[in-house]
């Protein structure tokens, strides 16, 4: 699997959350060793429905550092955990 360096992974969240309206504060970002079962499983995404995007990290700490950039720069809810992989979603307004 590809590993992704911390500043090829801010520039794809960046565009990819501008994509959908740039508004940052509706979008969670994390960090752990299994993306789709924290996604899928722990948080309850819907695949299909839900807005979502992960990448593993070249380490545990460039994965931390992204979280930590985006939450604390951009204004993202930061969740716990360790890990990896990166990922971030913002649900479905029901």
């Amino acid at each position: 699997m590809t590993a992704y360096s911390v500043q090829q992974i801010k520039f794809e969240f960046i565009s990819y959350v501008k994509e959908f309206g740039a508004d940052f504060s509706a979008w969670s970002v994390g960090v752990c060793d299994d993306a789709p079962a924290a996604l899928f499983g722990e948080h309850g995404i819907d695949e299909t429905r839900d807005i979502w995007l992960w990448k593993p990290a070249v380490s545990p700490i460039a994965a931390a550092m992204v979280r930590d950039w985006i939450c604390g720069r951009q204004g993202a809810a930061a969740l716990p955990g360790e890990g990896r992989h990166v990922y971030l979603f913002r649900k479905a307004i029901a």
